[in-house]
């Protein structure tokens, strides 16, 4: 898309007063967003310890997630590319926070949130999510597998990660896929190789296909701005560099921003004031989205059974929560008071 027009700035707002009246989830305006926050800050327990009252936090976060749809509809509506990507970054600071549930998976799990804080310009979140000591993932979706893999061969440059990465995404490609999947994979493989035409080709396949993607939850509204497409992009910029990404075309699909690619090379990624500052009395979930989580661990809960998955190896969530309210508890405390 080459630049924001008015055309799409006016679909963009109908769609979304349209999902607006059917979900609960998607707000108008940030007013009517504060009030339910305030609203579930009034029906909470005032007994509640501190800690507890992070916990509940991070529960209600996770739940309700942010109000990035609110976000991305004001900054389409201003035509600001600031406040859109200050809108990613809120996003995927929440998502980075809120980690914490047992998903059945290992570190491939985090790839959506790794490729939402790549969009946001997170670079330095990458090793946290995917840590280079856990090595390549082996228990999840293959798709996602394929993919957590190749972002790992590309962020670390290890031969042995590159093999073995190619080796699983060929097999995977051998299959039945999706377009949008086999895009995805093949634009990480030309990451691999360099070779930026195929790159940007199938960047452009991939962003041409999310019009047709299905999954539970997913409207159109959401496929009208596709995060997800500026993570991929951004990741040139670091594996290549900023030289040899620029040659690279950028996609024709309405669902990837120029603006936005544009503003946020121009603007080094800048790390600038998030789109919604939560006030007193709910201030604390300021300091919560604003922590820096912990390495992302792994553990064996069934090694010890007869189970036939005991030697699997699992994202320790509980344990990622733990230390991110830890985190957090220690931040609030070293928080200078306001007199």
């Amino acid at each position: 898309m080459a630049k924001l027009s008015e055309k799409y700035q006016r679909t963009y707002q109908r769609e979304y007063t349209k999902e607006a009246e059917k979900n609960a989830l998607v707000w108008m305006s940030t007013d009517d967003y504060l009030a339910e926050c305030l609203d579930i800050h009034e029906q909470c327990n005032p007994d509640y310890s501190l800690q507890n009252q992070v916990s509940s936090w991070l529960f209600m976060l996770r739940m309700k997630r942010t109000p990035d749809l609110l976000g991305y509809k004001t900054a389409i509506q201003l035509n600001n590319m600031e406040i859109l990507h200050s809108s990613l970054l809120q996003s995927a600071m929440i998502k980075h926070v809120t980690l914490g549930v047992d998903s059945g998976c290992d570190h491939c799990i985090n790839i959506w949130t790794t490729l939402d804080v790549l969009a946001a310009g997170l670079f330095d979140r990458v090793p946290l999510l995917l840590p280079e000591k856990l090595g390549m993932s082996d228990n999840g979706h293959p798709v996602t597998l394929a993919i957590t893999n190749l972002i790992m061969a590309l962020w670390y440059k290890r031969t042995d990660f590159d093999v073995d990465a190619r080796k699983k995404a060929q097999r995977l490609l051998a299959t039945k896929q999706t377009p949008g999947d086999i895009a995805t994979i093949r634009y990480l493989i030309a990451l691999l190789d360099g070779d930026v035409a195929e790159a940007g080709l199938q960047l452009d396949l991939y962003c041409k296909n999310v019009p047709q993607m299905r999954e539970p939850g997913l409207t159109k509204l959401h496929k009208m701005f596709w995060p997800y497409a500026h993570g991929l992009y951004n990741l040139a910029f670091i594996v290549w560099g900023r030289e040899k990404a620029s040659t690279m075309p950028k996609p024709a699909a309405d669902c990837f921003l120029d603006d936005l690619a544009e503003w946020q090379i121009k603007n080094d990624y800048r790390y600038g004031p998030l789109f919604f500052e939560y006030p007193e009395p709910i201030n604390v979930i300021n300091i919560i989205i604003s922590c820096t989580p912990p390495e992302c661990s792994l553990h064996q809960p069934y090694l010890d059974t007869d189970k036939k998955y005991r030697e699997q190896k699992y994202l320790h969530a509980e344990y990622f929560e733990q230390q991110v309210t830890t985190i957090i508890l220690a931040d609030i405390a070293n928080k200078p008071r306001t007199p």
